[in-house]
């Protein structure tokens, strides 16, 4: 059995999962907001202890021990991670090493402390066939060292430190698989990013994190109607993207208003559209099979229509448990696709 948590900038999310003769099973899932006054809520200045409290919140809500749990994996989330394929010339492990931590340090922040990497062998280079693919997971050593505070504070031993882009990629295989012609496209978008990640069996590994989500719309809804986080966070849901257009006025200055307001979804989708051109761009060879879309940020109305028909694509909801057994209902099955990964990444056999 592994224990999978989600740090999340809105929910904590826990996975259990089990595997056995037959498959993977789900032992007990749970989610939890962080704040219990979303009134003054924002998720830019969230503390340690924020999340501490929320993790031993929701762990005694589903009857948890963090002592008596064993295998644990967790998140490490933000632009403080970073994920890219690199290409590199075969070498001894050492000189490995050494090479790609000096890759690592273009990608993470300066903060003081040395980079910490982890990295896995994809194979011989097709266009250079003297040099092999690397997936490079590289953050530096205080980020790391924050979230074990994190996660002893909040009574578990530490285990195995995972990243949102990683458990995203291996929930979607599981799921899926990945095509051995084209790359598919999965948009995850949660809270504070939404995560874009592309590719295929046979096609470069890529992935993007926009500043662009969940929080930044419901800013923009406070901003178009004058209320607080809560008010806006529960008109964006109950509306959707119209909560972005709707003005408390009826006149003539509402256009524009409304114009400006609906400039976040199409900001998004902007950078969305950028990112597929510069990937296509780069791997002329590649084709787009098709897209998909999860994260808590998928609930609002309207919104994957409004990607969908601006990019004008066919954008398919994520379910983490497709191929899961679930012994009991799931909801809002769509804010799990990071912390399934997670857990059918570190599951171990019973």
């Amino acid at each position: 059995m592994i224990t999978a948590i989600d740090l999340g900038f809105s929910t904590i999310k826990i996975l259990q999962l089990t595997k056995n003769s037959s498959g993977y099973e789900i032992l007990k899932s749970g989610s939890k907001s962080i704040s219990n006054n979303l009134k003054s809520y924002d998720p830019e200045k969230i503390t340690k202890s924020n999340w501490v409290a929320a993790i031993q919140d929701l762990t005694k809500e589903m009857g948890i021990n963090p002592k008596k749990v064993k295998n644990l994996i967790t998140s490490i989330s933000g632009h403080g991670v970073s994920v890219k394929q690199v290409s590199t010339m075969e070498m001894s492990e050492d000189e490995m090493i050494n090479s790609l931590e000096f890759e690592a340090r273009k990608h993470i922040p300066l903060d003081g402390s040395e980079p910490v990497i982890d990295f896995q062998m994809l194979g011989q280079d097709k266009k250079e066939l003297d040099k092999s693919n690397v997936l490079l997971v590289s953050t530096t050593k205080n980020i790391v060292m924050n979230h074990h505070d994190i996660i002893k504070e909040a009574g578990f031993k530490p285990g195995v430190f995972d990243t949102d882009t990683v458990a995203l990629t291996n929930c979607y295989i599981h799921n899926n698989g990945f095509s051995n012609d084209g790359v598919d496209v999965i948009i995850q978008m949660g809270a504070m990013y939404t995560t874009l990640i592309i590719w295929g069996a046979n096609q470069k590994f890529f992935t993007r994190e926009l500043p662009i989500a969940g929080h930044h719309i419901t800013k923009a809804v406070m901003k178009t109607h004058g209320m607080n986080y809560e008010e806006a966070e529960n008109l964006k849901f109950e509306k959707g993207v119209d909560a972005l257009t709707q003005s408390v006025a009826n006149d003539d200055e509402n256009a524009g208003i409304q114009t400006e307001q609906q400039t976040i979804l199409t900001t998004l989708c902007d950078e969305l559209r950028k990112t597929l051109r510069y990937y296509m761009k780069s791997n002329p060879q590649a084709k787009f099979n098709s897209f998909h879309f999860c994260g808590g940020s998928t609930k609002m109305i309207g919104l994957k229509d409004f990607i969908s028909s601006t990019l004008r694509i066919d954008l398919n909801p994520v379910n983490p448990f497709e191929k899961i057994t679930q012994n009991q209902s799931v909801e809002n099955p769509e804010i799990f696709a990071i912390v399934a990964g997670m857990a059918l990444r570190g599951n171990i056999e019973v």
